[in-house]
């Protein structure tokens, strides 16, 4: 599954939710909701679509199943991420 399009918009005012978008795979399928995050140790990683249960914890609601496919999201996504 190749990734044809990455559209982030850089939020301003928070240290840590830097930035929000989608990923289109294919010109045919899209995530909405992914985010770009500060680690508390600094480090930038992405976040997926997700919802709070009634435990208070977050689960995501759509994810990469695979190694290869998250590493590719991940540098895409934070690549766009420097250029804005």
């Amino acid at each position: 599954m190749q990734i044809s399009e990455v559209r982030l918009k850089k939020r301003e005012g928070d240290s840590r939710f830097l930035a929000s978008g989608s990923i289109t795979f294919e010109g045919q399928f899209v995530v909405s909701g992914i985010k770009v995050m500060r680690s508390n140790e600094g480090h930038l990683f992405v976040a997926y679509p997700s919802w709070k249960n009634s435990d208070g914890e977050y689960k995501d609601v759509c994810f990469p199943m695979t190694k290869t496919l998250r590493e590719d999201i991940t540098t895409q996504v934070l690549a766009k991420y420097e250029e804005l």
